[in-house]
């Protein structure tokens, strides 16, 4: 994988991308997202670093969206989607993985241990895989690319490559 143009892809806003620059930068972001979770179960408070993925996301999703002729404005009702989708997400899953410690710190029970930070760990992960994957997905499916070149640039490379990133 190239990293200039990893880079290119998840810092600049300006251009054209297809599918599968989308899906590869969401896996990027994704990868980040991870990291940032594994070092929340030992500094608690870095998880407010997840908030900085919204800027990658958002050059992405822009990059996509003119791949179709739209504005980079659609990026923030999919931004919503994202953050409103993991509130959804994270409101059903929590009671199932640390409802229980939960309930304990509620009765006033000392909640220690690594159990609640490793179940908060992959309930990140969850949400966080099924709120970017899901909306990469659904973008892809409803962002037809223009043919040749548009106002925003050329057609993307990906266009017809498997792999735009090597």
């Amino acid at each position: 994988m190239d990293t200039a143009k990893l880079q290119s892809l998840l810092i600049t806003f300006e251009g054209r991308i297809g599918p599968n620059s989308l899906m590869q930068g969401t896996v990027a972001v994704f990868a980040i997202a991870i990291v940032i979770n594994l070092l929340a179960i030992v500094i608690p408070f870095i998880s407010i670093l997840g908030i900085a993925l919204l800027y990658p996301l958002f050059c992405l999703y822009a990059k996509r969206f003119h791949d179709g002729g739209k504005p980079a404005i659609w990026t923030l009702a999919v931004l919503a989607g994202v953050f409103v989708g993991s509130m959804i997400l994270s409101a059903i899953l929590t009671p199932i993985f640390v409802g229980d410690m939960f309930a304990a710190a509620m009765r006033g029970e000392a909640v220690t241990g690594m159990g609640w930070r490793l179940k908060s760990f992959v309930l990140g992960v969850l949400i966080s895989g099924a709120t970017y994957f899901g909306a990469a997905f659904i973008v892809n499916q409803l962002v037809k690319a223009d043919d040749g070149d548009n106002a925003y640039g050329s057609r993307p490379a990906d266009a017809s490559s498997i792999n735009p990133l090597s």
